[in-house]
């Protein structure tokens, strides 16, 4: 809840849409907020059903994106469910949940509005709609406009649908039609595509109209303006379906912070965000980032951007580029110039915040053994099989955040058998030896993964060194769990929810893993190595080629000829290779 908690921190009074996510950063439930401080807080302090307790419970994050009105955030929750169908949606909206427009697969189709889905399959769903209204005017239209079935079961002779032309009649007419033409153009509609209808439907108005059938002619302009209010009671957030993407900008003391807005047939159905640490030029990192995005996401029919100056954005990007002065859109474009600050100065404290946090454990261990604080901590752990496959493993923590690039890893090379003082003197000797003579850092505390043993081996190292850091060792339970500090001949115990127990936990919980898994490789890199050495003629480079390539040894024993033969063996050796263990295949 770490995290959680510094995000609630910083969450705006501002109307907008929350994605809760899981673990795995999946998207599980989507809501809408007049203020989203308040409406995100509630989830986590206060009393709940049993419903929204789960969801609760699986939440590990939380992304937002700030809308200018509630309406607003209204649409926007309902594009995202669409696009996103995340599961607790449907469990946890009060028994409410919003009409689709079904385009049925049964032989002769029909158009129905449901509040639920059939089976994959059966037919095509297009919404959720905002209101059920807007559905139902929809269907209404398309069935003016096109010939579909319009009974839920085909009766024995013909309705009044097929004398107005509206049926093709499948009740008497026992043959099969081609709706094709009349399925895709009613899914290119509902997908937001109007103008064809549009367009031919005014055709025909005309006509009629310079016929002079005045009567015909209204029905037809009656039915345009259908058309038009059915779009606009679908597309609240924007009054055209073009695709497009609004690119918002903002650059401050070195950092760089892009949102993304997506829009796609009318409604915005996805919010990108990312900060840009280090650059040298906005515009050149902007381009790079975008071409990069559109490699691997849809391009948009348009673009829009604020915040850089770029005369060759289409040429670069393959994607029209649009100038956004005024309306509905370029309030859209603030909206993702304004998340992307909020993004950076979130982002900003929540960091902020987590420093601080790691800087005050840190203080408050260096007051625990009266040191001072250890912004540098280096961890130890040795591992080994009964004395076989020897390795040692270092971990690095700089301001109480793992460093992986100081970590390191050593074989033992000096000492015969299982013996833990020995090998934690000769990596301890190793270490601190080579940072003296390259007149490295060195550490403000070492952690000995373990206890009275492991730490007079390493002062016993440093005496002879002539270094004076302190030395700690974190004693174990029989689960393998932190219990208690040896230092200074002293043992100190730990309280567990102590955020000083927390950090070395962590410490001694990643040192042990990474020795483990440094280890298993060499076991597994020696015994594969050691069945090698029996093939005469397979040299050191050989074995390493075929170490690379299979992984395993019964990779190697499972191989043909010709895979020997793809990880670099001459043929020769292949065939050796191959029939050494094929004897060994055939005999067991």
């Amino acid at each position: 809840m770490g995290i959680i908690e510094e995000k609630l921190k910083l969450l705006p009074d501002s109307p907008g849409s929350y994605q809760m996510r899981d673990e795995n950063g999946t998207i599980i439930y989507v809501g809408k907020a007049k203020n989203l401080k308040n409406r995100v807080r509630s989830y986590f302090h206060g009393a709940h059903n049993a419903k929204t307790t789960r969801l609760v419970s699986e939440i590990r994050d939380f992304t937002y994106i700030i809308t200018s009105s509630e309406l607003e955030a209204f649409v926007l929750e309902i594009n995202l469910i669409k696009e996103y169908n995340p599961k607790y949606n449907i469990a946890l909206t009060d028994d409410k949940t919003y009409p689709y427009v079904a385009l049925t697969n049964e032989l002769h189709p029909r158009l129905i509005v449901t509040r639920n889905k059939r089976k994959k399959g059966e037919a095509r769903y297009f919404g959720p709609y905002p209101n059920v209204g807007a559905a139902r005017d929809t269907v209404n239209l398309l069935n003016r406009l096109y010939p579909l079935r319009k009974c839920s079961h085909i009766p024995d002779k013909e309705c009044l649908y097929y004398h107005m032309h509206q049926c093709l009649g499948p009740c008497i007419i026992k043959e099969q039609f081609d709706y094709s033409i009349y399925k895709n153009k009613i899914a290119s509609f509902l997908n937001g595509d109007a103008e064809d209808i549009l367009k031919e439907l005014n055709e025909k108005m005309n006509a009629l109209s310079n016929s002079l059938e005045f009567e015909k002619a209204i029905e037809y302009r009656d039915l345009i303006e259908s058309i038009k209010n059915t779009i606009k009671r679908q597309k609240i957030s924007i009054n055209d379906l073009t695709a497009r993407d609004y690119v918002g900008i903002y650059e401050d003391n070195g950092d760089l912070s892009i949102n993304i807005i997506i829009t796609r047939l009318g409604s915005i159905v996805q919010n990108h965000q990312t900060i840009i640490n280090s650059y040298i030029s906005k515009e050149d990192e902007v381009l790079s980032y975008l071409r990069q995005f559109y490699e691997i996401n849809e391009k948009p029919k348009e673009i829009g951007i604020s915040g850089i100056n770029m005369d060759n954005i289409e040429e670069m990007l393959e994607i029209p580029f649009v100038d956004i002065k005024l309306g509905k859109k370029k309030e859209l474009l603030d909206m993702a110039v304004y998340n992307a600050k909020y993004n950076l100065e979130n982002k900003r404290n929540i960091y902020k915040n987590q420093v601080l946090k790691r800087i005050e454990t840190i203080d408050r261990l260096g007051e625990l053994l009266g040191i001072n604080p250890p912004m540098r901590i280096e961890a130890f752990d040795n591992s080994n099989l009964f004395g076989e496959y020897p390795v040692s493993g270092m971990v690095c923590y700089i301001n109480g955040k793992p460093a992986p690039k100081e970590f390191r890893k050593y074989h033992i090379k000096t000492v015969v058998g299982a013996n833990d003082y020995e090998s934690m003197k000769e990596v301890i000797y190793r270490r601190y030896l080579r940072l003296v003579m390259e007149n490295a850092t060195l550490p403000d505390l070492i952690v000995m993964d373990g206890g009275e043993i492991q730490v007079h081996a390493a002062k016993e190292v440093l005496e002879g060194l002539n270094l004076n850091i302190p030395v700690m060792g974190i004693q174990k339970d029989d689960h393998h769990k932190a219990t208690i500090i040896f230092f200074n001949e002293k043992l100190i115990p730990l309280d567990k929810n102590d955020p000083v127990f927390l950090l070395l936990a962590d410490i001694s919980q990643r040192v042990h893993d990474f020795a483990i898994s440094f280890f298993r490789s060499q076991k597994a890199k020696g015994f594969f190595q050691s069945r090698l050495d029996e093939i005469e003629g397979l040299g050191p480079k050989r074995k390493e080629a075929l170490i690379k390539y299979f992984t395993t040894i019964d990779n190697v024993k499972n191989a043909s000829e010709e895979e020997l033969k793809k990880a670099g063996m001459p043929s020769n050796l292949a065939h050796k290779i191959y029939e050494y263990f094929k004897e060994e295949n055939n005999e067991n």
